[in-house]
């Protein structure tokens, strides 16, 4: 099952070279290890805009995963993939799935605490959406123009997600489409 906000126009392919995938333990702490650890791979090689504006969006996927998922059981974890290719970068968070929760966008108003982190995606990615599978878990993406938010490539945002490498330890399904 796939959600989220497609490319808008012509499709095209994007080749994404891996930069590196890691596992977290499933803890509220690893959405700040994985800041850090983003903006460690990825200082020098994107824009400082979209440094910024990918470790905010890491780290909201982070926190969903690890309130929403399985992740958060003993023994839990959630796996972040970094990818680029073709002036994009692609960010992959995969958790451990959840019988009672996929990743959804919800309706928020001023006085809720939470609640936003996909709005946040929405709003701040070129592209983005969600995969979810019965043995893997689920999936949550987002793609942005590593030149900066105001590029040209930005405005056309006709990339099309191509997944990132296999996952195939802790039983997770592969990913290569």
């Amino acid at each position: 099952m796939r959600s989220g906000r497609p490319a808008q126009g012509g499709e095209r392919r994007i080749r994404l070279h891996t930069l590196h995938q890691r596992d977290f333990p499933g803890l509220p702490r690893s959405a700040g290890t994985v800041r850090g650890w983003t903006a460690e791979l990825l200082a020098g090689q994107v824009a400082a805009e979209t440094l910024e504006t990918v470790t905010l969006l890491v780290s909201e996927l982070v926190a969903n995963a690890v309130v929403h998922s399985d992740s958060s059981l003993p023994g839990g974890t959630l796996t972040v993939c970094l990818g680029i290719g073709d002036g994009v970068l692609h960010v992959e968070v995969i958790d451990d799935g959840s019988a009672t929760s996929v990743p959804t966008m919800r309706t928020t108003d001023d006085d809720s605490d939470g609640g936003r982190g996909l709005s946040w995606v929405d709003l701040l990615a070129d592209v983005w959406g969600t995969d979810r599978d019965d043995e893997a878990g689920n999936a949550v993406w987002f793609q942005i123009t590593s030149a900066g938010r105001d590029t040209p490539a930005k405005q056309d945002s006709s990339a099309r997600r191509t997944p990132m490498t296999a996952v195939t330890d802790a039983g997770r399904r592969d990913r290569v489409e």
